[in-house]
């Protein structure tokens, strides 16, 4: 057979199928559909099928390529300026192939068209389409265009099955203040007269591209607090809410835009007036930069703009202010230690930063600077801005040595004399730390203390505390204090007081000389009976003091979370108070020299039972495996971790545990809390610890260590005491229902004591 002959069947099975009802005369839509009408503007004006009725829906097809239907609707007489025309158009069935356009035009062909939509769904599911648009011109009539908008040119689309219904509507803006479009139009705003004068509106942004202006008169340094909030709406509105609030001259003082369509809207903003006059609220749908596309409107969702003016209150922005260093309000804290002063303030407009400082006086002895800022009463006459509520304080000196402000520059950052850095508990601060050295005020500002506001784990500005130690010095020393928001976009116009304290040192005074401090020295005492073990005996070695300043060490997984008074992110430049002590380890030793050490170490409590903060004992060993001729600091362990002894309650490994095993693991150290007037808590290295000192320090004859405070939970004043002691080697602990003895030495056939070991 002939390839012809084989096509020939196939191309008459085609031209049948083409043929709806077998050649019948039928419209074009199929069986029981209404002819295909409105072809045209004419018969959109003319045939009574093609006038639509306002507020009743009409279904019809798309029912061939090309189909193109016209219809006309008339504007009642009593149209006005709050007159809305409201088209939707759309299809029911859950798929199509037309991409339904809707094209709404006058009639007298004076414009091309008013308003255009499409639902360009592609392959998804059809969506209705919407157009809102004021229309105040009385029995005015219209035209609408419906058809396909192919995704392909030339390739329209058709669907004579389904129909697509529409429906117009003439209805009145809910929006009483229309039109306020423009500046001429705006809405006037009368604020009540009070203390607070307020004033409330509301409106909708019910059209494409909707701009609602609102207008008040401010005097010169009043604050003006203004609300936009409009409740969640389900499904979203086409649009963002945003505002603007606009000076006198037309410039934006501040704006802002809710985050996404799907949540309620709350933004606000408090500002100090400088310029006298009319200000402005605009309210739109937000529109990024360089977007050009239309931002439909929405007769659903109501927003709300409260408006609020009040006389600032802030003592120290009444005439003038304190936002900059220069203009810091400035106390001579007192003649002596023990004196004190206040200050207190409000954030009470965006931005508000408050400086303050504190002059103290000549000392020849180490002296502490304590700082407490807490919330006050006063004030909150209007809520608290939306947004993170992260208010901070930070203490600062100006950075005096160099010849240049390059060099004190320089100075600020490499030189802890100049400025001490506390980046071994925070490396975050390293970058904010450099910032004020750099900083483009007068001098380079050296940042001593800096507390975050937390609000999840520290309530109540719970860490705005710290206590700084203030070197001697012969003329007036300055330090400077700024509370903020963190941002500078927030305020709360509640009261706030600063508490600055200048306190005595003794302890850090009794250890000065020659113009630094100076380590104790103490004789490492011996115990040869072992009778209290772990513990020392009574006649043990006691290092004593206090630890007077510094937010304390955190262990490592305590850093992100914060404890105590210290937050995530708060900084000490000094994080603790150091005492330094040097012990003279026994001599003329018979081998093996290993011996057993004792340490325990005891911290009074407060008046209420708490601890008030641990401690952390910082140990360098000196290395005379040489017989003792010289000595080798030794400060860290063999895989380069300091070597300190601190509380933890967790099991660990001691130094002799196999690498990397995690059985048969014990504490290192006992807590307990004894009673007393007041209480302590005394630290105990358990046996299990097997805590000795090696051979190689025993002849090197010293041992430091530097005592500092952890986990501060106050800066109430109390007494630690460190109470150590050597003893025979190898001792015993027990695990397991039994007993084990450390490593014996070398002598005896063991490894001996490598303390240093960190497995």
């Amino acid at each position: 057979m002939s390839r012809l002959a084989r096509l020939l069947p196939l191309a008459s099975l085609l031209v049948l199928a083409a043929c709806p009802g077998g050649g019948s005369t039928e419209p074009d839509a199929g069986d029981g559909l209404p002819p295909d009408l409105c072809n045209s503007k004419d018969e959109a004006l003319t045939l009574p099928d093609c006038q639509l009725t306002l507020g009743q829906q009409v279904e019809r097809y798309i029912s061939f390529a090309g189909d193109q239907d016209w219809y006309s609707v008339q504007i009642p007489a009593t149209a006005n300026a709050r007159t809305l025309v409201r088209v939707t158009a759309g299809y029911l069935a859950s798929s199509t192939a037309v991409n339904l356009s809707v094209n709404l035009q006058r009639s007298d062909g004076t414009q091309g068209s008013l308003k255009t939509q499409v639902d360009a769904h592609g392959q998804g599911a059809p969506k209705p389409v919407e157009i809102i648009l004021p229309f105040s011109e009385p029995n005015a009539r219209l035209l609408l265009l419906l058809e396909d908008k192919p995704a392909i040119a030339n390739h329209p689309q058709f669907d004579a099955r389904s129909p697509y219904f529409l429906k117009v509507e003439v209805l009145d803006n809910p929006d009483l203040n229309e039109p306020n479009d423009t500046q001429a139009q705006a809405t006037p705003l009368t604020l009540s007269q009070g203390p607070i004068q307020a004033a409330t509106s509301s409106g909708y942004l019910a059209t494409t591209d909707d701009v609602d202006r609102f207008t008040f008169n401010l005097a010169a340094n009043k604050v003006a607090y203004v609300h936009l909030f409009a409740e969640e709406l389900r499904p979203p509105p086409p649009y963002r809410l945003s505002y603007k609030l606009l000076r006198p001259d037309g410039t934006a003082e501040a704006e802002g835009q809710v985050a996404n369509a799907t949540i309620a809207t709350d933004l606000a903003t408090a500002r100090k007036v400088k310029s006298a006059g009319t200000w402005t609220v605009v309210v739109q749908g937000y529109r990024p930069a360089g977007n050009t596309d239309p931002i439909e409107g929405s007769l659903l969702l109501k927003y709300n703009l409260d408006v609020r003016v009040m006389d600032e209150q802030d003592p120290q922005d009444t005439n003038g202010d304190n936002d900059i260093i220069d203009r810091a309000l400035v106390r001579t804290i007192g003649g002596a230690p023990g004196s004190s002063t206040a200050f207190s303030g409000r954030i009470g407009s965006v931005p508000d930063p408050d400086w303050y400082g504190v002059d103290v006086p000549a000392s020849a002895q180490p002296t502490v600077l304590y700082f407490h800022l807490t919330q006050g009463s006063g004030g909150g006459r209007f809520p608290p801005l939306p947004g993170l509520v992260d208010r901070e304080v930070r203490v600062f000196s100006q950075v005096t040595a160099g010849a240049t402000v390059a060099d004190r520059r320089q100075s600020c950052k490499t030189d802890k004399t100049a400025c001490p850095k506390g980046y071994g508990e925070v490396p975050t601060a390293q970058t904010l730390v450099e910032a004020y050295c750099n900083n483009s005020q007068p001098e380079p500002l050296c940042l001593y203390a800096s507390r975050e506001e937390e609000p999840v784990n520290f309530p109540n500005l719970h860490n705005f505390e710290g206590a700084i130690p203030v070197p001697p010095h012969s003329g007036t020393a300055r330090y400077y204090f700024l509370v903020q928001d963190e941002s500078n976009n927030w305020a709360d116009d509640k009261d706030y007081n600063l508490e600055v304290t200048w306190l005595a040192d003794t302890d850090d005074a009794n250890r000065y000389a020659s113009g630094v401090e100076q380590p104790s020295t103490a004789t490492l005492a011996s115990d040869p009976s072992a009778s209290t073990f772990p513990a020392p005996p009574n006649t043990a070695t006691q290092l004593t003091g206090e630890l007077n300043y510094g937010f304390g060490r955190l262990q490592p997984a305590d850093r992100l979370t914060g404890k105590g008074l210290r937050g995530p992110t708060d900084y000490d430049a000094v994080p603790s108070d150091v005492d330094s002590f040097i012990l003279n380890l026994p001599t003329g030793l018979p081998d093996p020299q290993d011996r057993t050490w004792e340490v325990q170490w005891t911290v009074e409590n407060l008046a209420d039972g708490g601890l008030p903060h641990g401690l952390a004992l910082d140990l360098t060993f000196c290395d005379g495996k040489d017989g003792g001729s010289t000595c080798t600091p030794v400060s860290t362990g063999s895989q380069g971790a300091p070597l300190t002894l601190a509380f933890r309650p967790d099991p660990l490994r001691a130094w002799y545990s196999p690498s990397g095993s995690l059985s048969g693991l014990q504490p290192l150290y006992s807590k307990k809390v004894v009673a007393g007037n007041p209480s302590s808590t005394v630290f105990t290295v358990l046996p299990y610890a097997c805590s000795c000192l090696e051979p190689r320090f025993i002849k090197g004859g010293t041992l430091r260590v530097d005592v500092s405070g952890t986990e501060r939970t106050s800066y109430d004043r109390v007494g630690y005491s460190v109470s150590t002691a050597y003893t025979n080697y190898p001792l015993n602990y027990s695990v397991d229902g039994g007993t084990k003895t450390c490593p014996a030495p070398p002598l005896d056939g063991g490894a001996g004591c490598k303390f240093t070991l960190q497995p």
